[in-house]
């Protein structure tokens, strides 16, 4: 099947709804195995490149050259591209309600595929019969606009192309393109692209899309409000660009001037937009919070009011609060990884920008300001699963002996059933292996010292060789409060973990040994006691570590 793709677009290459139109292709090309459609079979004609006169409404095409058009231009031979192919692909943004004036002149240069006579429908609309025959010609149009809805800005390009081809085309109309052009919302478009190309796979096997895919495509990329604050945030206009408008008989006199007195920085730019797209994670604080940015090659402040689901941004320092957190950041760096040129986690553990006041909210917050892609809630992980049974062993077994052994292998037994509620880490089930096994041994006859002992060590091992993968033993539990399983990402996450491991382990190394010479002992009775002071004390160690470490490390 030939196709040909008319990109109506004045920027050419760089159009933002080519890049639905080439999402569109790859979703066509890899859904059509009927037609046997490749890369080979498409042609893509950039119709701003061309050299397309307007028509001259001489009718010579009708009369004197009947079914060719006099003008000796390039529409010469892509008006025979046009009738060869089988199915056209029309990419275009909405120009004022409309098409580009240069796909439109390719529109109006059709007409000696027309023939003169009139006719009228079946619906009672006057019409010129078509002199080719072009029914099984097949149609698609991919548009994009710059504001934030479809409705009340297509209709009048969908009037025009339902007169021109009836029930043969089919439409994805995409408001909000221009975000397609900001790196920081690669993300939340590319979701968007996926979805296209799952649209181009659908035509492929259907002649349609489905009234879902549809419905998703018309849908906007975001809120209306966040939108307008990060499409106006987005031009760089000063007092004299347009100063012919400051006319105050114009309507809208008294927002240009709003908008031409408030000429901003890129910096200044970039964060409104940032503020525009705030989503808090569930884990975020819900006070009021206030993050200050303090970018140190330009000196310029700006701070980020958080409560709830609301971002506000502040310019002038009269109106700062004192801050929750402050990033101090050449601002290239803060804008390379706002765009994902660079790893902002990765970043920070290198020293490139670093972070004042509570380093705790840093995660939990700047995480409301990234496009995430929509995901299913996923079960968190809990560490009172991998706890459970050995914790039956060293309470129950002291005290009840076998049916301490029967308690901890039942418990073990259960753990399986916690997936239903939480998530599992390798170590849940691991544990209750060991428990179980460790029970087992007991009701065969080893001695409950050796047993518990035994229990303590294996425990503090565990801790011990989890440092040596990629995630430790407690990063799969307190990864929870840090975005779940991306904080395994981030390497400061991960290096605060490893110490909190290896600090775990090797106490309860200490605790093994020190409870199999108390319990040699005429204190053997205290056993208990040193073994739940010890736990706690790790415990206090690790609330204050994982606070102060990471603070400290983001300050360097």
């Amino acid at each position: 099947m030939s196709i040909l793709v008319l990109n109506g677009s004045p920027k050419a290459d760089a159009s933002n709804t080519m890049k639905l139109t080439n999402a569109f292709l790859e979703g066509l090309i890899t859904g059509d195995v009927i037609n046997n459609v490749s890369g080979k079979n498409v042609e893509i004609i950039d119709i701003a490149k061309m050299n397309i006169e307007a028509c001259r409404g001489c009718f010579a095409c009708w009369e004197k050259t009947p079914g060719k058009c006099c003008i000796a231009d390039d529409m010469q031979n892509l008006f025979q591209k046009f009738l060869k192919a089988k199915l056209i692909i029309w990419s275009f943004p909405l120009y004022y309600y409309g098409a580009p004036s240069k796909i439109k002149a390719f529109m109006d240069r059709r007409l000696p595929a027309n023939l003169p006579y009139i006719t009228e429908g079946a619906d009672g609309r006057p019409r010129h019969p078509l002199r080719f025959d072009l029914s099984a010609q097949r149609h698609i149009l991919i548009s994009t606009c710059g504001f934030f809805t479809v409705e009340n800005n297509f209709e009048a390009l969908v009037k025009q192309f339902d007169f021109m081809f009836e029930d043969r085309y089919v439409k994805i109309f995409c408001p909000q393109g221009e975000l397609f052009r900001i790196p920081q919302l690669t993300e939340r478009t590319n979701e968007y692209l996926s979805l296209v190309k799952q649209a181009g796979a659908e035509y492929a096997s259907n002649g349609c899309f489905s009234a879902e895919t549809e419905k998703q495509l018309a849908a906007p990329l975001f809120e209306k409000e966040a939108f307008m604050e990060m499409a106006n945030s987005s031009w760089q206009i000063t007092e004299t660009d347009n100063a012919a408008d400051k006319d105050t008989s114009h309507s809208n006199a008294g927002l240009s001037a709003k908008f031409l007195s408030e000429q901003q920085s890129i910096s200044e730019r970039l964060l409104r937009q940032m503020s525009a797209i705030y989503a808090p994670v569930d884990y975020a604080p819900k006070a009021k919070k206030t993050i200050e940015f303090f970018f140190t090659d330009t000196n310029e402040t700006y701070q980020l009011k958080v409560k709830g689901d609301k971002s506000v941004f502040v310019k002038e320092a009269s109106e700062f609060a004192p801050y929750s957190v402050r990033i101090e950041t050449p601002f290239n760096v803060w804008q390379d990884i706002s765009a994902r040129k660079l790893d902002g986690k990765e970043a920070l553990f290198q020293n490139k920008y670093r972070v004042l006041g509570d380093f705790s909210l840093m995660t939990s917050l700047m995480d409301g300001f990234s496009v995430r892609k929509t995901k299913a809630p996923q079960k968190k992980r809990s560490m009172i699963i991998f706890l459970l049974p050995f914790l039956a062993m060293w309470i129950l077994i002291p005290i009840f002996y076998i049916y301490g052994a029967y308690a901890a292998i039942l418990i073990s037994a259960c753990v399986p059933f916690f997936a239903r509620v939480y998530r599992l880490s390798p170590y849940d089930t691991t544990g209750a292996f060991i428990a179980s096994a460790l029970s087992v041994a007991l009701l065969a006859g080893v001695s409950s010292q050796i047993i518990v002992t035994l229990s303590y060590f294996i425990f503090g091992l565990l801790w011990l060789v989890s440092l040596f993968c990629r995630v430790p033993l407690c990063a799969w539990y307190s990864a929870n409060g840090y975005g779940g399983d991306a904080a395994f990402d981030n390497p400061l996450f991960i290096s605060t973990n490893r110490i909190v491991a290896a600090f775990w382990g090797i106490m309860y190394l200490g605790v093994g040994v020190f409870t199999w010479f108390l319990m040699q002992s005429i204190y053997a009775s205290l056993a208990g006691l040193f073994n739940s002071i010890a736990p706690a004390i790790a415990g206090a160690f690790t609330t204050i570590f994982v606070k102060w470490y990471p603070a400290h490390y983001a300050r360097k």
